[in-house]
C-alpha cells in the first residue's frame, strides 16, 4: 500500500457514508453495506497479504509518528468501534436522524459496548439479510486486523522510540478493547450462523477476541483479566470449543483463545474445568468425588483425536488446517500441564489415548513441514510425560521416529554454512527427550 493504512481505512469506512449515512435505519434489516462492505473487503486482503508477507519496514513508518497521522489511527479505531456496535444493533448507536454516530469519549463509548453486548441475543445472526451479515463479518475482520497490525507493527516503534515522540497519549485500539466489546466478542463466538454459505462470523470474532487479550502492554494485559474474571470468557470458549460440527478454522482460532489464556492466566483452566463441569451436568458421589473425570484435558484430547484419525488422511491437502489445529491442541496440553492448572488429574484411559495419539503421529512420513511441526509439539509434550510412557514408546514404535527427529534437526544444523543463535536451542529438547526416555527404562 502506498496510503497511511489507518487514513485507507478511513477512507474504506467512509466510502458511502455521504450518500447512504441518511437511510440507516433503526431496523436491523434495512442497514445499508453495499459499498462499505465492498470497499472494506479489500482493505482487509491488502492488509493481510501484507502481514503473512511481512511487508513492513522501520522507513515505511516513519511518516506514522506524526501527531497527524496518530490522530487518524486514533479516529480510524473509533469509527471502526462505532459502525460495529451499529451493524449489531442500530438502536443503541444512532442519531436523531438513525445515521451511525460515534462516541465522544471512551467512557461513553465503553458504555454503549456495554449496552450492545448485553442486549444482544443469541439469534442475532440469523435474524440479519445477507448483505448486512457480509458487512458485520468485514467489520470484525478489520478490527482483529487492525488490533493485530496496531500490536505487531505501529505498536513497538513507538514504544522504541523517544518518549517525547510519541504522540498516543492513550492507546487509539482502548475502544476495541473495552469491557463491553470483550463481551460482544464471546457472545458472537457461541453464536449460529444462518446456513453453511453464511460468513464465519463467530470465527472473526474468535479471532477479535485473540486480538484483543494478545500482549504484554497495559491495556491487553487488563483486556485478558478482564475476559478470566470479569466477563465469563472461559465459558463462552468451552461453549465454543465443545461445539460440535464447526468449520476447522474456527475451532482452531478458538482453540488459540484457550491456549492463549491458559499460558497466561494461570486460573483460567481451573475456570474451563468448572465451565466443562456445568456443561456436561457432573454428579457427584457421596465422598464429593466426582464418579467420571471430564475436564479440559479430556476435550482437548478428544478433539485431537478427532483431527489426527479424521478423513481424508492426516495431514490432508494443503488446504487442510488440521495440522495447524494438532498443533495448536498439543501445545494448549503442554501449558495445562506445565501450569497444573487444571483441577483434574487425566484418567488412566486419557493418558492412553495420549499415547495413541502422539505414536501416530510420530510415526507419520515427514512429506511436509506440517508434520515436521506437529511431531516438535509432541516432543515439547513428552518433556513432561510420565516415567511409564518410555515403556509405552517402546512397545508402540515410537522410540525410533523420535531418535529420526534428532538426525533430521542435527543433519539441518549441519547442513548450514552459517550457525545461527538459536540452533543450540532447537536440539535441545528432543535431547532432553530421549535423555529421559533412556534413564526411565534402560531398554530405550
Amino acid at each position: 500500500m502506498t496510503e497511511l493504512i489507518a487514513q485507507s481505512l478511513l477512507q474504506a469506512l467512509n466510502s458511502n457514508s455521504s450518500q447512504e449515512s441518511s437511510h440507516l435505519t433503526l431496523e436491523r434489516n434495512e442497514l445499508p453495506s453495499s459499498s462499505i462492505g465492498q470497499n472494506l473487503k479489500k482493505w482487509n486482503d491488502d492488509l493481510e497479504s501484507e502481514l503473512l508477507r511481512g511487508d513492513f519496514s522501520t522507513k515505511k513508518f516513519e511518516d506514522e509518528k506524526s501527531s497527524f497521522v496518530s490522530s487518524a489511527i486514533k479516529k480510524s479505531a473509533d469509527t471502526l468501534h462505532s459502525l460495529i456496535l451499529n451493524a449489531v444493533d442500530p438502536t443503541i448507536v444512532s442519531d436523531a436522524g438513525g445515521g451511525t454516530t460515534e462516541c465522544e469519549s471512551d467512557e461513553e463509548a465503553e458504555r454503549s459496548s456495554w449496552a450492545v453486548a448485553t442486549s444482544t441475543a443469541g439469534d442475532l445472526l440469523v435474524g440479519m439479510k445477507c448483505d448486512n451479515l457480509s458487512l458485520l463479518a468485514e467489520l470484525l475482520r478489520a478490527a482483529g486486523l487492525f488490533m493485530r497490525w496496531f500490536g505487531q507493527v505501529i505498536q513497538p516503534s513507538f514504544e522504541s522510540s523517544d518518549a517525547n515522540d510519541n504522540h498516543f497519549s492513550n492507546n487509539p485500539t482502548t475502544r476495541l478493547k473495552c469491557r463491553g466489546m470483550l463481551l460482544l466478542y464471546c457472545k458472537i463466538l457461541e453464536m449460529e450462523t444462518p446456513t453453511i454459505e453464511s460468513p464465519d462470523i463467530p470465527r472473526f470474532s474468535s479471532i477479535c477476541l485473540f486480538r484483543a487479550t494478545y500482549g504484554n502492554d497495559d491495556l491487553t494485559v487488563s483486556a485478558r483479566k478482564t475476559v478470566v474474571e470479569s466477563i465469563d470468557g472461559c465459558v463462552f470458549l468451552v461453549n465454543a470449543l465443545t461445539k460440535r460440527d464447526q468449520p476447522i478454522p474456527r475451532l482452531f482460532s478458538v482453540l488459540r483463545n484457550v491456549h492463549h489464556l491458559v499460558s497466561t492466566v494461570p486460573a483460567s483452566a481451573a475456570l474451563m474445568d468448572k465451565a466443562i463441569d456445568s456443561l456436561n451436568e457432573k454428579t457427584s458421589s457421596n465422598d464429593g468425588e466426582f464418579e467420571s473425570k471430564y475436564g479440559l484435558v479430556e476435550v482437548l484430547v478428544d478433539n485431537l483425536t478427532w483431527t489426527v484419525q479424521s478423513l481424508p488422511p492426516f495431514p490432508g491437502d494443503k488446504s487442510d488446517r488440521r495440522s495447524e489445529m494438532a498443533s495448536e491442541i498439543l501445545r494448549s496440553l503442554f501449558a495445562v500441564d506445565v501450569r497444573r492448572a487444571s483441577k483434574y488429574l487425566p484418567s488412566n484411559d486419557t493418558m492412553t489415548k495420549i499415547g495413541v495419539i502422539l505414536c501416530d503421529l510420530l510415526k507419520l512420513p515427514n512429506v511436509d513441514d506440517r508434520v515436521h511441526q506437529c511431531k516438535l509439539a509432541v516432543v515439547a509434550l513428552l518433556l513432561n510425560a510420565p516415567e511409564e510412557y518410555s515403556g509405552y514408546l517402546l512397545a508402540n514404535g515410537g522410540i525410533i521416529p523420535l531418535i529420526d527427529i534428532m538426525k533430521y534437526q542435527a543433519s539441518a544444523i549441519i547442513a548450514r554454512k552459517r550457525s545461527r543463535p538459536d540452533d543450540a536451542a532447537s536440539i535441545v529438547p528432543i535431547m532432553l527427550v530421549l535423555g529421559k526416555l533412556a534413564q526411565a527404562n534402560e531398554t530405550v
